[in-house]
This record gives structure tokens, sequence and C-alpha cells, in this order.
């Protein structure tokens, strides 16, 4: 063989090489995503049926009441204790926690300190706490890729994706939404789409969703119907789009805003318990509001609680949740997004109804929410794949989902030059 031939051959067996330990690594970050779901889903389902006696909590997934008016002041106030000590002391004397976004260009992640963080969030919002679970498995699951991609002497550019497709599987595996898990990895944080790294997120996304079934489920977040898409619904989607949008930047700016001035040291461990305790004392008289936002979500989609009351609901998951992160809490939007967006479209249908019979409630206040999450994430396709995999709806809706998000994504950046750009969550504002 002369030295012509050998040089091609031996590239081939390196790329070949490369190839093998890439798949390798993209089905070990997988599994090991799966995994940190696992263990943060069997936290929250313990916690909830320890403290509100259900397999799931009466806040997070649409369950009974508390039989005791004061439960909910008593345990949203403890969880407030709990996470400001365990954050004070993480800040204290741990090792400075990166952000997602920080992790995938390449910064480093510390393991227990990482691991501590994401069980104080997902422990907090399973008490009750008025913030969204999905940056926990996000930051855990891009922690543990970032530890496995050093083991396999990829490049910086694998490394990256991976890391970003670890993230993005662990919103997937946490919620059974592997296309958004994917979506959100191209989509938001590596904000630019190749062939490769849509294989790779597809993959992760896909084998973490799989492995965490067992406790998450193969079900949709929530069960809706049958819905009828026609003229009425759709003018109504016009319609609402832009008041979505309009509301959505608003809920952005304002816990963007307060997240700059979260307390620190000996403010924390007073700002965060009476925040809390608030919150507990107006959830019980609207329950609706504790937790990540899937019970009020449900009632929109539903069309189980009057219009005014909705409204007010709204307003209120608004403040409690702008409010919470506000004090020092770390968690997310998304979720309770929804929320606010699911309870103003089913009030918006109640309205409409008088103005052009016809229009699908249900459908409106999923079009609604998807409207109102596209502008808070902005992030119009995660966005609509979120909504579709959450709800179950398949193709029906996507007409009036499509011209909500437009509308939604053109107000908010009339309202916002800033809001089109990429999402950056609330948990980047660590102190």
């Amino acid at each position: 063989m002369t030295a012509q031939t050998a040089t091609p051959l031996r590239s081939r067996r390196r790329g070949f090489a490369s190839l093998m330990r890439l798949g390798i690594a993209t089905l070990i970050v997988g599994v090991t995503t799966g995994l940190a779901v696992l263990l943060l889903v069997w936290i929250v389902h313990s916690l909830e049926h320890l403290v509100w006696g259900h397999e799931e909590g009466p806040f997070l997934d649409g369950l009974a009441y508390p039989e005791t008016w004061w439960l909910p002041i008593v345990t949203v106030g403890g969880a407030g204790v709990v996470a400001a000590l365990g954050w004070y002391l993480l800040r204290r004397f741990g090792r400075r926690i990166a952000t997602v976004e920080q992790g995938v260009d390449g910064a480093r992640m510390p393991w227990w300190e990482t691991l501590a963080d994401t069980v104080i969030q997902v422990g907090s919002v399973a008490m009750g706490a008025s913030i969204g679970k999905e940056v926990a498995p996000r930051e855990l699951s891009a922690m543990a890729g970032s530890k496995i991609v050093k083991w396999f002497g990829l490049d910086a550019r694998w490394c990256r994706i991976l890391i970003a497709s670890a993230a993005g599987a662990g919103l997937a595996a946490v919620y059974n939404v592997p296309l958004a898990g994917a979506l959100f990895a191209v989509e938001i944080l590596l904000a630019q789409f190749s062939v490769g790294a849509a294989v790779v997120a597809l993959t992760v996304s896909t084998i973490a969703t799989l492995v965490a079934r067992p406790l998450v489920g193969d079900g949709s977040l929530y069960s809706i119907g049958s819905v009828e898409v026609n003229a009425s619904l759709i003018v109504a989607a016009v319609l609402i789009g832009p008041l979505m949008g309009w509301g959505a930047t608003s809920f952005a700016m304002v816990t963007k805003k307060l997240a700059r001035f979260r307390p620190e040291g000996w403010k924390l461990l007073v700002a965060l318990p009476l925040t809390f305790t608030a919150v507990g004392a107006v959830g019980a008289a609207f329950p609706l509001i504790l937790g990540n936002g899937r019970a009020l979500a449900t009632a929109g989609f539903d069309l189980s609680q009057p219009a005014l009351l909705l409204i007010a609901l709204a307003v209120l998951k608004y403040v409690a949740t702008a409010m919470s992160l506000g004090s020092g809490a770390i968690g997310g939007t998304l979720q309770p997004s929804v929320a606010i967006g699911a309870a103003l479209g089913a009030a918006a249908a109640a309205g409409w109804a008088f103005v052009w019979p016809g229009a699908d409630g249900t459908a409106l206040a999923i079009v609604a929410a998807s409207a109102f999450l596209a502008s808070n994430m902005r992030a119009p396709f995660t966005a609509i794949a979120l909504i579709i995999e959450f709800t179950n709806t398949g193709f029906d809706l996507l007409l009036p989902i499509f011209l909500a998000v437009a509308g939604s994504l053109a107000a908010s950046k009339l309202t916002s030059p800033e809001s089109l750009r990429p999402f950056a969550p609330i948990d980047p504002a660590r102190p």
C-alpha cells in the first residue's frame, strides 16, 4: 500500500472513530438525562404525597383542594424558609452555579452545587411555590452532559451541541414533549440550525423521554377533547394574539427587572419566606394560583371557572410568580405562562360568545396560551410545539395558533424592540 492510499484510509478510520464516539456519547447523555429527570420527578411526587396526601400534588395537577385552609400558608411559607436557607448556604459556601447557557458555552457546572440547587427548585414547586419547575431538569441535565462529553474527547462544537441537547432533553423528559425539547435546544440554546445538531438533539430528547416515562408517563400533560376550528375561532385568534403579546411582554419585563434586585445574604433569609408565606395566604383563598400553573391551565382548558374569576386568577398568578422570582427564588416561567394565557383565553371565549357565537372555548384557551408562551419565551416554534404536545391536539389548531402567535410576536416587537432576541430564562440572574 502506498503512502498516498494510506493517508485517506487513516482519515476515514479517524472519521469513523469520531463518529462512533459521538454516537456513544449521545446515547449515554440521553440515558443520563432521563435518569436525572427520574430523580427530580421522584422527589416532586414524594414531597407532594407527604405534604398534600396525593401521589401528585393538588395545586400542580388540578386534584382536590386541601382539607384545612391554613395548609397552603404553612406549607408554602415553610418551603420559603427551607429554600432561602438552602440557597443562602449554596451562595455563601458553594462554588458558583453556572446557568444552562453558560454551561453550553463551556463554563464549568459544579456537580454537588447544581444538584442541590435543582433539588431546592423542584422541592419548592412540590410544596406549592408559584414558580415553574422546568429550569431544574434543564440545569441538572446540562451539568450531567457537560461531565460526560469530557470523557469522549469530542471537539468544542459537538460538546456544545450535546450539552444543549441534554438541557433540551431535560425539558422533554419532565413533560413528555420530545419534539419541543429538541427545538428548545436548537432554537434557543444553540440559536442556529444544522443537520448534525438536529439529529443529536432529537436523539437525546427521545432517549431521555423514554427513560423517564416510568414516572412521567406517556400521556399528554392536559386531557383535551376534540376541538373545532371555524371562522369565529379564526377571527378571535387574530384579535387575541396581540393582547397576549402585550401581556406576555409585560410579564417577561417585570420578572426580568425584579430579578435584578433579588435580595442577597441575610436579606434573602427574610424576603423569600415572607413572599412565599404571602403567596400561600393568597393561595388559601385561591388554590389554583399555587404550584407551577398546571392546575390553573387545566381550569382554563376545561372552562370550569367563571370568566371573571379566571381573569382574577390570571392576575394573581402573574403577581405571585413575579414576586416569587423577584424575592430570590430560582425557577421558570414556562408553565406559569401557559396558565396565564389559558385562563385569559378561556375568559375571552366567554366574552367572544356574545360577539360571534360558535368559537370553541377550549380551542381559544389553547390558542391564547400558545400566543402568551411564544412571546414570553421569544421562541415561537418551541412554544407551538410545547402547546401541541401538552394538549395532544395534533394539527387541528395549527392555523389559529399560527395567526395568534404571529400577532403576539408583532405586538411584542412593537412594545419592546429587544423582545424577539433569543430567550434568556429567569435563572441566569443569579446573585
